[in-house]
Formats: C-alpha cells, sequence, structure tokens
C-alpha cells in the first residue's frame, strides 16, 4: 500500500468545511432526493421520510446559502417554488455514492 500526500493545510480546511456542511442533519438526504429529481418542498420531503418541515427549511436555506441549491419562485397562480440543485450541488452525487459505499462495506464501523 503507498503511503498518501499529507492534505496541505488548505486542501486540510476544504474537507473539513465540507464535512461539515455534508455532515448536516438531514443535509446527505435533501441532497440525495434532489440529485433524483425532487424539486419542491413537498417532494423533497415525501422523499425524505421522517424530515420535519422546520428542518428541511433550514437545510434548504443552507444548501441554497453555500451556492449547492438555488430557490425560484413562479409567480403563477398557484405560486410554486422550486430547488434546483447548482453545478456544485450535483457534484455531491459522487461523494454522497462514496459514502453509501463506505457505509454498506463497514456498518461496523458507523456505531
Amino acid at each position: 500500500m503507498s503511503a498518501r500526500e499529507p492534505l496541505p493545510h488548505g486542501d486540510c480546511d476544504a474537507v473539513h468545511r465540507a464535512l461539515a456542511l455534508l455532515g448536516r442533519a438531514w443535509a446527505g438526504a435533501v441532497l440525495w432526493a434532489m440529485l433524483d429529481g425532487a424539486e419542491r418542498f413537498t417532494e423533497i420531503r415525501t422523499a425524505v421520510p421522517g424530515i420535519s418541515d422546520a428542518v428541511l427549511t433550514a437545510r434548504l436555506r443552507e444548501l441554497c446559502a453555500h451556492g449547492l441549491a438555488e430557490r425560484s419562485v413562479d409567480a403563477g397562480p398557484p405560486v410554486q417554488v422550486r430547488y434546483r440543485l447548482t453545478d456544485a450541488g450535483r457534484d455531491t452525487g459522487p461523494v454522497l455514492d462514496a459514502l453509501r459505499d463506505f457505509a454498506r462495506r463497514h456498518p461496523a464501523t458507523l456505531g
């Protein structure tokens, strides 16, 4: 097995920030639902059983604030709010896939 090069300090900090954002409660599940095409609040809530409206609202706001999602409002009638992933949000797909695969291969390490 080859030794890995140490992460430069800036990269280490970036990885830490990415994990802090993606590791927030329900963030991965919300992103997963959106990667599968859910755009409306009710669609996302249905795709993420157990999430409360308040937590979903908070996660969507955070994802928008960090540039992973965009909120758009169609004036209607009726008014329709949609959340769509940005390019950065779509780039979380392989990360979430890798985390899912790790969890499947090593369930005992997760407690």
